[in-house]
């Protein structure tokens, strides 16, 4: 009864959801553990955060907190498990959902698979404020259905000359193959700002002279090795080590998170994040499909 209480009241009221996807060029780029660390300290700030986990076993959220699921969302789709059964709790707070093979199977499932995944998501009881999506990285079609559905996309970069290279051609295949026009440009692993604002111009330079694309400077992360021993613990470094640099970056990327604008009104609904997840999974299938006949 009391869950039933609490989702007539999300219901009733206004709540807005903020969804973005993290993601990147190519593995390695410390994508995980920043988007770990952001949702700490979105939730320093008050926030109730929910974490999708695309990945499987290894290098995800799940693995990375040292979580273990014991269903995913696989179970939801099957009706064998309710959402809230799935979710696991990590550090501060928030809720971390292991997708399983759901995502990467979704468009290839019968619609009533898909429709039950929508609905228990509309049903969840608890409010939350910021959905992020640890999404898979690359530009293989199965892995960018979530960067196509979220209001918000994050493309994560770093120093290494390849990098750029990676995430150029990820914000290529998302423009010209499906019309992403709007992307967040986060700098891992900088020296310093200027450092980072370098490699945020070069790649803002070939972007707009080739493409038809609004990239934005999210803000960077310093090379710090309180991030890489934080991850290590299994913890966020904003919790393990609240007055080292890389710390201060997230509360900043937090707070810069707070003031974009909100979207058009109706996509600030996770089951409206859940029904776009679905569409362009079929959108990404068949673009697979007709390249392959090619």
């Amino acid at each position: 009864m009391q869950d039933q209480a609490e989702g007539l009241r999300r219901l009733l009221s206004e709540d807005f959801v903020r969804i973005i996807t993290l993601t990147s060029g190519k593995r390695g780029m410390g994508k995980t553990a920043a988007l770990v660390n952001l949702a700490a300290a979105l939730a320093k700030r008050g926030k109730q955060v929910m974490v999708l986990d695309e990945h499987l076993g290894k290098h995800g959220v799940v693995d990375m907190l040292g979580l273990t699921p014991l269903y995913d969302l696989t179970h939801v789709m099957r009706r064998e498990h309710r959402l809230e059964q799935v979710m696991l709790e990590g550090p501060e707070g928030m809720l971390v959902v292991p997708a399983g093979k759901c995502v990467q199977e979704l468009a290839h499932l019968p619609s009533s698979a898909q429709e039950t995944l929508v609905e228990a998501f509309s049903q969840l009881a608890r409010p939350v404020d910021v959905l992020l999506v640890d999404a898979e990285a690359g530009v293989a079609s199965h892995v960018l259905p979530p960067s196509l559905a979220a209001q918000e996309l994050v493309v994560l970069v770093d120093p290494h000359p390849s990098s750029m290279t990676d995430a150029y051609a990820l914000i290529k295949v998302l423009n010209q193959g499906y019309a992403r026009r709007s992307f967040h440009i986060l700098v891992n692993r900088s020296t310093s700002q200027e450092e980072a604002m370098v490699i945020f111009n070069n790649l803002a330079e070939v972007a707009h002279r080739f493409l038809r694309v609004t990239l934005d400077f999210m803000g960077y992360v310093p090379l710090d090795p309180k991030l890489q021993r934080a991850a290590q613990l299994g913890r966020s470094v904003v919790e393990a080590f609240p007055a080292s640099e890389s710390a201060q970056s997230f509360h900043a990327l937090a707070e810069e998170i707070e003031q974009w604008p909100r979207p058009d009104e109706g996509d600030g609904q996770i089951e409206r994040f859940m029904q776009r997840l679905v569409q362009s999974s079929r959108a990404a299938a068949v673009t697979s499909v007709r390249q392959g006949r090619v």
